[in-house]
């Protein structure tokens, strides 16, 4: 089997302009921000971005003039607020915005595993998502004669997916809540999975649900330890609220956003200077 262990910068160089992006986790837990900031640096562009509940990351891409679609049943920060860059980008008109329901992203994913053209759902048949999604259709089941809605397949070309730990040759294992990271890899052309730590594939034969994505969905693999901060990655750390607040407290304008952007991003040219530039007496406060 390959190894599929590789530096930060690799495994971005499989994201192309224009790729339908999936990122893992959700809200403030367990993101991929190493490979989101990685992006920034690339300088990749027109990127849509499909998530379950939208976070940092997705706002961090719409700043930054990486991302022009989203598709995703909330954007924000939980209890610290709105997303700003995306509101500002979606009250500017310059943001594509696919509405999106919980269960119009799973059948859509489900949809792309089963290769079917379509999954039914009765649930959003009477609702305003239907003006705004042209492409649902509703129709009437051949078999019951009730009305439902068809779901259109939803294949992300490459997705970015968070890890608690992953061998060298592609097994990943997420500790705690998985939400839909296995589906989403399931579903995409390419995935890149960073991890908090590379061991070796016994260790995660013996761990608890053993590989949540294994090793043949996989392309590339980066250790990064701390490699969800700010948000959180059980069991090794919660989120960072004082990191998060000034994160938002800048991203109040434009120019607090490109100064953010400018020491965390440009000037951390690597993880490890990120790190350091938030600094290991911070990092410490976080740990569970």
């Amino acid at each position: 089997m390959s190894d599929k262990l590789v530096s930060l910068s690799e495994a971005v160089s499989l994201i192309n302009n224009g790729d339908l992006l999936g990122i893992g986790g959700m809200s403030l837990y367990r993101r991929p921000m190493v490979l989101t900031r990685e992006i920034i640096r690339q300088g990749i562009r027109d990127l849509g971005v499909l998530t379950f509940i939208a976070g940092l990351p997705t706002d961090l891409l719409i700043g930054s003039h990486c991302a022009s679609q989203i598709r995703s049943c909330y954007v924000g920060f939980e209890i610290f607020g709105l997303a700003p860059n995306y509101r500002r980008a979606s009250e500017n008109g310059e943001l594509e915005i696919i509405e999106e329901t919980e269960v119009t992203i799973v059948l859509g994913l489900k949809a792309t595993l089963l290769q079917v053209p379509h999954l039914p759902t009765r649930g959003i048949r009477c609702t305003d998502v239907m003006k705004v999604r042209k492409d649902l259709k509703e129709y009437t089941c051949p078999l019951s004669g009730e009305k439902l809605v068809a779901m259109p397949p939803i294949k992300p070309d490459v997705s970015i997916i968070h890890v608690s730990m992953a061998d060298r040759i592609g097994n990943a294992h997420i500790d705690g809540a998985v939400w839909l990271d296995e589906d989403l890899a399931k579903a995409s052309g390419k995935v890149i999975i960073s991890a908090e730590k590379i061991v070796e594939t016994e260790e995660i034969i013996r761990a608890p649900g053993r590989a949540n994505i294994p090793h043949f969905m996989v392309d590339a693999v980066v250790r990064t330890p701390f490699g969800a901060h700010p948000t959180s990655c059980f069991p090794y750390y919660t989120y960072d609220a004082n990191q998060i607040r000034k994160y938002l407290e800048l991203s109040k304008d434009q120019k607090g956003f490109s100064e953010y952007l400018e020491e965390y991003v440009y000037q951390s040219k690597t993880h490890e200077e990120y790190l350091d530039r938030v600094g290991a007496s911070k990092l410490s406060k976080i740990l569970l």
